[in-house]
């Protein structure tokens, strides 16, 4: 299994080759809009794709290009086996959706957080694990992932062959903090803020 830091950052970078525009006569307006579109101006870099598009209208490279600008990534356990999933949608395209099946025996723990003071979903609630090993991994409760994308709120943390954790603690954005001794691997836990 590939842990969600390197998951993010594979999929970041297959995203950058895939944007990466074709040499042509045309390569710098494509290399404008890339860069536009790095720099977070998607208005700009869909701008300059049309332009493209306006002087090589057959062009495979900047329809597909085009395409990558207008994707947005999402990650979710859609079917709860504890590997992140990710979806991928286009506009005017039909979502694509990325089956991790990778069971490979390793292990892993997915949060889910319930709150009541602070709010409904735990947004913002800082999370600690610590491994039996003594191997400590962080996460937050956030469904921000990128501009016009939310992710599952659930929080994953990847364990990889360590199977016992010694703790887990939340840090709710009420300023509860809630700590739970060697939760079990291998599950879905939710937690709900504590009332005080």
């Amino acid at each position: 299994m590939i842990d969600k830091p390197l998951w993010l950052a594979l999929t970041l970078a297959v995203s950058a080759l895939q944007a990466q525009p074709q040499a042509s006569d045309a390569a710098s307006i494509l290399q404008h809009a890339l860069a536009l579109h790095q720099a977070g101006d998607l208005e700009g870099a869909i701008s300059a794709y049309r332009e493209y598009l306006a002087r090589e209208p057959d062009s495979v490279e900047a329809r597909s290009n085009l395409g990558v600008v207008l994707a947005r990534s999402v990650f979710v356990d859609l079917n709860n086996d504890g590997f992140p999933d990710l979806v991928v949608t286009s506009l005017g395209e039909r979502p694509r959706i990325l089956m991790n099946s990778a069971d490979n025996g390793n292990h892993w723990l997915t949060v889910n957080t319930v709150g009541r003071r602070s709010n409904r979903d735990g947004i913002g609630a800082a999370l600690r694990l610590t491994t039996a090993s003594g191997r400590l991994l962080y996460d937050h409760v956030t469904t921000s992932v990128g501009f016009m994308s939310s992710s599952d709120k659930r929080v994953h943390f990847g364990l990889g062959q360590e199977k016992d954790i010694a703790s887990l603690e939340i840090r709710w954005p009420g300023g509860a903090v809630q700590r739970v001794k060697r939760p079990k691997a291998d599950q879905i836990l939710t937690l709900h803020e504590p009332a005080r």
